[in-house]
């Protein structure tokens, strides 16, 4: 990266080794590293990610279901549910301006009081659902009512993404990075996980009918219970070690603002990493998606395609910390540009074994499809976090993965489109699945100049100079 306002990595610390800057470092704030211990790192930067996932996949699944019934009476149930559906759209169109607005916070006045706003406002927004009327008591009030919630929502998940990447790789030491970026990408789909597994017991143990008059509104009230577990850890742990850093040296120094040197210095990676976000969050996005109405057109059933996800995200939350050792020890541009290779071809093989009728092809398929994608999401976040230098890092990681977040928002109805103009033919969804994956791959390529200075984990952890 070049020099300029904003601050790049060194290859080597100025007068002396990594080991003694980090002595130095010690001596000045012995509280900051007292506890940056494993268990504090991981609490904080997977707890954000886990309540963030916990919503998006909550509010996905009760509105495809439910929210029809409840906030949009119209005469026509499918109408009902794409007015739902359209509601859970309007949080991606508001994540870019989140990750602006948290990105240019982040990097001015820290990364643990932007990420603790994150937090609080995503889970009140959360819990403000479960207990908004519907539309039989307040008219078209409640659907108004929702939307606000739902950009709220889109709001606070800008902020929270970004935010647990910066915070897990900037709070590791120099040989772990990959370990502690992988914490974000485990409360991904842990999140998801619980969102799946809490929906799913309470629409089992309940009626239709109490299902859409209050057993929908429970597990949105848990998600305000997962903010206050989230939260906890911030409150008790101090910022990353690199922004502490980067005040201390930056301190009286006239500096732009994050946003403006950003879009002036780095606008080539943060094309590239908006590429990067597209390519890996479309293709869970349609494994988590389209794969299901896939399985229903080939004869299983809901439960069954529900349980096939479960299976997709169990298989990712057990791997992907394994994902984030390989990392540290391979380098993330390795694995990453394989784990694209394998994901577009594999993308075949799941759709022919959902198509087969065997149940082991089925959920076997699922979890080797788990396990590929845990390595995509492992390896991404310290990807992402080497883009940048610490003074624009939360700005350059969350307007980039939130721009392509919302780009790839429309992924799955791209897949339904073409699914559907191909006669539903199986080879359709995959095919767009491998042009996602080549967006992945091209982007990571292209990204190789960053990737080995992240390799070179050592030096990562050097005082940057301007």
């Amino acid at each position: 990266m070049a020099n300029d306002d904003l601050t790049s990595p060194a290859d080597s610390p100025p007068g002396g080794s990594v080991a003694g800057v980090e002595r130095k470092s010690l001596q000045g704030n012995e509280t900051h590293a007292a506890v940056r211990s494993t268990r504090s790192v991981f609490l904080v930067a997977a707890g954000a990610t886990t309540l963030e996932y916990y919503d998006f996949m909550l509010y996905g699944i009760v509105a495809s279901l439910v929210f029809g019934r409840v906030f949009f009476p119209v005469s026509s149930p499918l109408t009902a549910t794409l007015l739902a559906l359209a509601s859970f759209g309007v949080g991606f169109a508001a994540r870019p301006l989140g990750g602006v607005v948290a990105g240019y916070w982040g990097d001015r006045r820290g990364r643990r009081p932007v990420l603790i706003a994150s937090l609080l406002i995503m889970g009140c927004a959360t819990a403000l659902v479960g207990i908004l009327p519907g539309y039989e008591r307040l008219g078209w009030g409640a659907p108004v009512l929702l939307v606000v919630l739902r950009l709220i929502q889109g709001l606070a998940t800008g902020g929270e993404s970004g935010g647990a990447v910066v915070y897990g790789v900037e709070s590791a030491p120099g040989h772990r990075r990959g370990v502690y970026g992988s914490f974000s990408g485990m409360g991904q789909s842990l999140g998801a996980l619980l969102a799946m597994v809490i929906f799913g017991v309470i629409s089992a143990s309940l009626s239709e009918d109490d299902l859409c008059s209050w057993g929908w509104r429970v597990p949105f009230l848990i998600g305000g219970v997962l903010t206050v577990i989230s939260v906890v850890p911030l409150l008790r742990s101090p910022d990353t070690w690199d922004f502490v850093r980067d005040v201390a040296q930056n301190s009286g120094a006239k500096r732009k603002g994050p946003l403006l040197a950003l879009f002036r210095h780095h606008p080539r990676s943060l094309l590239l990493a908006t590429g990067l976000s597209v390519g890996t969050n479309g293709t869970i996005y349609i494994l988590l998606t389209f794969s299901v109405i896939y399985a229903t057109k080939n004869s299983w059933s809901e439960s069954e395609a529900v349980y096939g996800q479960i299976v997709l995200t169990a298989a990712v939350t057990a791997c992907i910390l394994f994902a984030g050792i390989l990392t540290d020890r391979f380098g993330a541009y390795r694995l990453l540009l394989a784990a694209s290779v394998l994901t577009g071809i594999f993308n075949f093989v799941l759709y022919a074994a959902i198509s087969s009728g065997s149940a082991v092809a089925f959920f076997g398929a699922f979890a080797v499809a788990g396990l590929i994608n845990a390595f995509v999401t492992g390896c991404t976040p310290v990807y992402f976090a080497s883009l940048f230098p610490a003074s624009a890092r939360y700005s350059g990681v969350s307007v980039s993965y939130q721009a392509g977040a919302a780009i790839s928002g429309f992924a799955p109805a791209v897949a339904v489109f073409l699914f559907d103009i191909s006669g539903e033919a199986m080879w359709a969804a995959p095919l767009f699945g491998a042009v996602l994956v080549a967006v992945l791959a091209v982007c990571t390529v292209m990204l190789r100049d960053s990737a080995r200075s992240l390799d070179n984990t050592e030096a990562m952890r050097t005082v940057e100079r301007n």
